[in-house]
């Protein structure tokens, strides 16, 4: 199998240090991915649109990046993220 490698821009999104989303405790992350779900902008929510553009064209849901990221913001920005995200942790908890 052979890698490929991907950048930011490949996807329309800027690059951010990578201390930028290093990430932190567990209540830090929580709330960085609260906010996130929330529409907050910036380095963390870069970085989570263009993995999921990856994933989109990897399953065929995107023709690009670009296309991926633009359907991961309007996932988050329209609330369909944080719903998905919602319906998850209702199954989970039983």
């Amino acid at each position: 199998m052979t890698g490929a490698e991907i950048h930011p821009e490949d996807a329309g999104l800027p690059v951010h240090p990578f201390r930028d989303i290093l990430g932190g405790t567990p209540e830090e992350n929580a709330t960085a991915f609260t906010a996130l779900l929330g529409g907050a902008k910036g380095a963390y929510r870069d970085a989570v649109c263009l993995n999921a553009a990856a994933a989109l064209v990897i399953a065929g849901k995107a023709a690009g990046l670009r296309e991926g990221a633009e359907m991961a913001a309007e996932s988050i920005e329209s609330g369909a993220a944080r719903a998905k995200l919602e319906g998850l942790a209702r199954i989970t908890r039983g």
